[in-house]
């Protein structure tokens, strides 16, 4: 098991969170891109909740509390990845990060 799980088995936290979190069907959600979370021209930061880079219409949406969740579990996980790696959160595998976060129960579109 990776450490950014923190030790937890993942079947439990997607067991807690699907308890927890109601689904939207399809069309009733934004996505928001990995890129939101990445500042330009800074190689090892990562931004979360409300700071993230949406434009304006997206940005009604993007600031509630779920969304300040589930940016904030990816960018924690991103940042383990790259830990793992070259440490430059430019780098991360979005289809691993997708994956991870899908596994421990976040809510994706």
């Amino acid at each position: 098991m990776h450490f950014w799980a923190c030790g937890e088995n993942t079947e439990v936290l997607k067991a807690q969170n699907e308890k927890e979190v109601k689904s939207f069907g399809p069309g009733e959600s934004f996505g928001v891109p990995y890129r939101c979370l990445t500042p330009k021209n800074m190689k090892n930061v990562l931004v979360a909740g409300r700071c993230i880079s949406t434009d304006r219409p997206v940005n009604g949406s993007v600031r509630i509390m779920a969304c300040c969740l589930t940016t904030g579990e990816a960018a924690g996980i991103a940042s383990a990845m790259s830990a793992e790696k070259d440490a430059n959160v430019h780098h991360v595998n979005t289809d691993a990060l997708r994956r991870l976060l899908r596994e421990t129960g976040a809510y994706l579109p």
